[in-house]
């Protein structure tokens, strides 16, 4: 039976995701709400599925949709011996254990429908109609499984005192953000995983069970070697909860096992040989691959416009002055993460998980901006954090997303997707009305006015890159510009998630709540 609309009806907004969710309330059809949001999340993931991927056409290589479908084929065909070894000079397996199970699940499914689709060294380039069709599918399902419960249950346990209109509209925000989408079902991966895990982290941590928490963000990296992104974070957060309890020893020890035991689950297959341990270290940490790859908007591509980095020093280094700057970047925010936890009530549990979510963003941002061998989707590690907190920093969140979809724009760009490209970039305009802030938000003018002009200058890099040839000395002008500017931004952004995180106990959130 749908439920009956509330009393008092959810504020008049001028974001169009708002209007629709009222327009549901008000005809008592609430029920309703989520299983739309899903199937229209699950129909965006299809159509964008439909354009074309990374590689696509492009032999010997090709690009990371065949990397996937590769490792299905080695995981499938190889024993676990060979599955970081075997021709490493065509996509060898450089993700940790848990994306090779992954990999092999989705090949044993292949197998059972196609076996050609994953045949040892047959397969490769294949690029058959009902073989794309499969990967996309594996990407969508993967997503569903992991991704989208965890964002659901996350804002349904967390907002209780929001309104059902503010709940909603996070949901369906967060489904429809369009880095995460042109990345996963455009360009091709499996990142949804990795993140889904680190919103469940986020969910574990909220309703205190720290084991669960541990062992989803264990997974979270042993997925992926970028969910160590958010590791002080989750270290200080758990190690302040071990030193706030009365048996806080006992829950250090607890915590120790459940990341002990869920590591050496995974890497179960190879635990019994040191070599292949170290070839498993070496293949998922690439220090031989340099700074950075590709142009990629942190700081070290963005300096190496000036400074020749890579010319002026060795590897080591390198690696040695990206360490430092990037703990330097995130130690402020964890120390201010393990005080607060520290000295936290019961009643402060809310603001305290509000704190842990700043200092995810914050950690992971550092991160991607200062940390060595950077890849440009990796801006999708700090925006799930930052997606979030949705609720409390609308314009923020808003123009982060908007920003990072244009740091994406010269590698959609290659995989021919700027006709998705665009479609997500106005329909996250128009359904957030950003850059023009929510109406009901006290946003200062100047924020509005810098959200415009960074609109401006975003539009005229497009409109520059489409009309005007660049000249033949500086072929890669525009995808250089994108960097140094995406990067001025991103640098912002820290600043300002910090500021926020180090003044969140002083000034209450901007949660949209019920009136009584």
């Amino acid at each position: 039976m749908p439920r009956k609309a509330s009393r008092t009806a959810s504020r008049p907004s001028v974001v169009p995701v708002q209007r629709w969710f009222q327009f549901l309330e008000s005809q008592s059809a609430q029920d309703i709400a989520l299983p739309v949001t899903v199937l229209f999340a699950l129909l965006v993931r299809w159509c964008i599925g439909l354009h074309g991927y990374s590689g696509q056409g492009t032999p010997p290589l090709y690009g990371d949709y065949e990397a996937q479908r590769h490792w299905m084929e080695i995981t499938t065909n190889l024993p676990v011996s060979q599955w970081y070894s075997y021709d490493l000079q065509y996509w060898g397996l450089d993700y940790p254990p848990l994306t090779a199970f992954q990999s092999w699940l989705c090949g044993a499914v292949a197998t059972y429908i196609d076996p050609s689709w994953i045949a040892l060294y047959k397969s490769r380039g294949l690029e058959s109609h009902t073989s794309k069709q499969f990967m996309r599918a594996t990407a969508i399902a993967l997503e569903f499984i992991i991704y989208v419960p965890a964002i659901v249950l996350f804002f349904r346990s967390q907002h209780t005192k929001m309104s059902w209109v503010a709940r909603q509209v996070s949901i369906f925000s967060v489904l429809l953000q369009p880095c995460l989408i042109l990345i996963d079902h455009g360009h091709f991966q499996y990142n949804s995983v990795m993140l889904g895990f680190l919103v469940w982290t986020v969910y574990f941590a909220a309703q205190e069970s720290y084991i669960l928490m541990a062992v989803s963000f264990c997974c979270s990296f042993m997925f992926k070697q970028m969910g160590l992104y958010y590791a002080p974070a989750v270290f200080a957060f758990l190690l302040a909860q071990c030193f706030r309890r009365k048996h806080g020893t006992v829950l250090f020890v607890k915590l120790g096992v459940a990341v002990v035991a869920t590591v050496g689950v995974m890497l179960g297959p190879w635990i019994t040989s040191v070599d292949q341990l170290q070839q498993i270290l070496v293949r998922v940490f690439p220090v031989a691959r340099g700074l950075y790859e590709d142009k990629v908007a942190n700081v070290w591509c963005a300096v190496n416009v000036a400074v020749k980095l890579r010319s002026l020093f060795d590897a080591q280094s390198l690696v040695r002055l990206s360490t430092c700057a990037t703990a330097l970047a995130f130690i402020p925010s964890c120390i201010h993460l393990f005080f607060t936890i520290r000295r936290q009530t019961r009643t402060m549990q809310s603001t305290a998980i509000r704190v842990f979510k700043y200092c995810l963003v914050n950690t992971s941002l550092a991160f991607f901006l200062f940390s060595f061998q950077v890849h440009e989707k990796s801006i999708l590690v700090p925006l799930a954090p930052a997606l979030l907190l949705i609720d409390e920093e609308e314009w923020a969140v808003n123009w982060f997303v908007q920003v990072a979809l244009f740091s994406l724009y010269p590698l959609l760009y290659v995989d021919g997707l700027q006709i998705p490209y665009w479609v997500m970039a106005v329909l996250w305009a128009f359904l957030r009305s950003c850059p023009a802030c929510p109406a009901h938000t006290p946003t200062p003018k100047c924020v509005m006015v810098l959200q415009w002009m960074s609109m401006l200058v975003m539009l005229a890099l497009h409109t520059a890159h489409a009309f005007v040839p660049p000249p033949s000395s500086l072929p890669d002008i525009y995808v250089v510009l994108n960097v140094v500017y995406c990067c001025a931004m991103f640098v912002a952004f820290l600043a300002y998630f910090n500021y926020r995180q180090f003044t969140c106990l002083q000034v209450q959130p901007t949660l949209k709540q019920k009136k009584d």
